[in-house]
């Protein structure tokens, strides 16, 4: 708003001076025109035409100042857009011109002259030297260790065999012989068979004291030496046999059994109560010498238990090897 009052003034300055200029003209003019100044002949010319529409100006009044230039309109709404121009058809592509001839190969050189041999140069006259004084011998080595020994040599080829001698005569029969001491008799074949094979099908609580393990199921009781009720073999016959024995102790307590021959205790089997172990089982063997009446039997220690079920974990078992002679 302020650029636009700005130029507007300058406006109106420009036309008060050029108002005045104007005036001032005219006035010079009419007074050469009343005093006769200016030629006649010079009233046509540009000039004199121009100061009279200036004058005419004055005497029919000054113009106005112009007025403030007012706001652009509003820009008028666009054009419609003009069609497409059609577009031109394709010239029509000419046709191939012929190919050349092909031009004719040149004739090859002929090959150059082969240079001269070079002449062999002289050889050298180069002397032979003199032959060197010969050295000194050296001194004498160090004798070497002996060498190893030999291999022995392979055996010589056997010589053929002698001719076969004749048979010689035959002898006279010597005389009878005395009569022999008769022998010790011979051992008869085995005929007693004796073996048994039982398992305790319950647990068995802690004892207060030694106790015999009795079993509730046999198996095998050949020449029936075990008995169910004291739980102890009785040897009939005299001889070598061999005995095995297991169990397996409860979650609660630690085991500890023993096999007894009479009052004698033979091995043992031991399984330590473990609070990360509920069951622990163990077993042992032996062969041993048995006389008629010996009896064999298991024994659980005083202060322990073992446990057992349908399973049949506890077992005892033993059987007659050989008898003595």
């Amino acid at each position: 708003m302020f650029l636009k009052t700005l130029t507007w003034f300058v406006m109106l300055q420009c036309y008060i001076i050029a108002t005045l200029y104007q005036f001032a003209t005219c006035e010079e003019q009419s007074v050469h025109t009343m005093t006769g100044t200016l030629q006649p002949e010079s009233e046509d010319s540009e000039t004199i035409q121009s100061a009279r529409k200036q004058c005419a100006h004055f005497i029919n009044g000054v113009p106005g100042i112009p007025g403030i230039p007012g706001s652009p309109g509003p820009m008028g709404p666009a054009g419609v857009q003009g069609q497409h121009g059609q577009i031109g058809s394709k010239g029509v592509k000419g046709d191939l011109g012929p190919h050349g001839q092909q031009g004719q190969n040149g004739v090859p050189g002929s090959p150059g002259p082969r240079g001269e041999k070079g002449d062999t140069g002289q050889k050298g006259e180069g002397q032979i030297g003199q032959k060197g004084v010969q050295g000194k011998p050296g001194p004498q080595g160090d004798k070497g260790e002996p060498g190893l020994k030999g291999s022995t040599g392979q055996h010589g080829l056997t010589g053929p065999n002698g001719q076969q001698g004749q048979p010689g005569q035959q002898g006279q029969p010597g005389q009878q012989g005395h009569k022999g001491d008769k022998g010790q008799p011979g051992k008869t074949q085995q005929t007693n068979q004796i073996a048994f094979s039982v398992s305790r099908t319950t647990s068995l609580d802690r004892v207060s004291q030694h106790t015999p393990v009795t079993y509730q199921k046999i198996h095998t009781n050949m020449g029936n030496g075990f008995n169910i009720t004291t739980g102890k073999f009785t040897c009939s016959v005299s001889g070598v046999y061999f005995f095995m024995f297991s169990a397996i102790r409860n979650n609660d307590n630690s085991l500890f059994l023993c096999l007894m021959k009479n009052d004698e205790k033979l091995p043992c089997i031991y399984v330590n109560h473990s609070a990360n172990r509920n069951f622990g089982s163990a077993s042992n063997s032996v062969i041993i010498d048995l006389q008629h009446s010996d009896e064999v039997w298991v024994r659980l220690g005083s202060g322990y238990a073992l446990y057992s079920s349908g399973n049949e974990y506890t077992t005892f078992t033993g059987y007659l090897l050989y008898e003595n002679a």
